[in-house]
């Protein structure tokens, strides 16, 4: 009997070793395996964290920008105060200089209707204090409309300054927009390989901007610029950088290549 067990064992120890050695390669194979998705695992990890700093960057430069248009939309304030009351200025002197002719053409007009009778030596004295009028106010006058001019030069200088401060407001939310851009993919067409997205011209779209197609944070692939339409941009999808095993879908994310580099 203790021969029989002693054979049965060896027996089965043998069929252990044998199914042992069938399964060898296999063994190792899955142990490669293994290791070769651990380590594409933390590649992925390496990418996410990248990702991470450099979306983190971009909202810092949106709130810098962000902060330089307050700063402009204060100055365009501020020239709007200075423009309104140059302008109130200049019409508060338009007012007194009508009013000063308005009183010389009447002190003319009394020296040509003098009374019947009355000379020039009877009225000396009222002669000459209507010439000293006459002359106190043609000076005034002249003061008066250097004054018109000065105030329509400074009215002038204020229309500039608002016009320059109002162009470099809108190129500043221009470019905020542009570097801020979010688009969509609206339609795919993967058997031609391009797609169809929902911005263009009037986002700051140009056919030598370099997009990315993303999802959930992650870059799916590269685009080709076609055409560029108002608010639609047909591309190509840049085959090479398509990650394997996925394909673009509508809804997919459409950024500047720009905000990763």
């Amino acid at each position: 009997m203790t021969k029989v067990l002693l054979l049965i064992s060896a027996v089965v120890m043998a069929a252990a070793c044998y199914v042992s050695y069938l399964n060898r390669d296999t063994f190792v194979q899955t142990r490669k395996d293994k290791n070769d998705l651990n380590a594409n695992i933390g590649k992925e990890l390496k990418t996410l964290v990248a990702m991470k700093g450099d979306l983190d960057a971009v909202g810092t430069q949106r709130d810098g920008v962000r902060g330089e248009l307050e700063q402009e939309d204060e100055r365009l304030a501020q020239a709007k105060i200075g423009f309104t009351n140059a302008q109130s200025q200049f019409e508060r002197s338009s007012g007194e200089l009508a009013t000063t002719v308005a009183e010389l053409n009447d002190l003319k007009e009394k020296l040509k209707d003098l009374p019947v009778g009355e000379t020039l030596e009877t009225i000396a004295g009222s002669t000459n204090k209507l010439k000293q009028n006459i002359a106190d106010n043609e000076t005034r006058l002249a003061k008066l409309k250097d004054e018109g001019v000065a105030k329509e030069a400074e009215l002038k200088k204020a229309v500039g300054e608002l016009d320059e401060v109002t162009k470099r407001l809108e190129e500043r939310k221009k470019l905020f927009r542009r570097n801020s851009l979010v688009a969509n993919v609206v339609a795919v067409n993967n058997d031609w390989g391009f797609l169809v997205v929902d911005s263009g011209r009037s986002q700051g779209i140009t056919p030598e901007t370099r997009l990315l197609v993303t999802r959930d944070n992650q870059t799916i692939c590269k685009l080709a610029i076609v055409s560029v339409e108002n608010n639609k941009t047909i591309a190509n999808i840049v085959q090479k950088s398509l990650r394997r095993g996925i394909t673009v879908s509508p809804g997919d994310k459409v950024i500047l290549e720009t905000l990763y580099q």
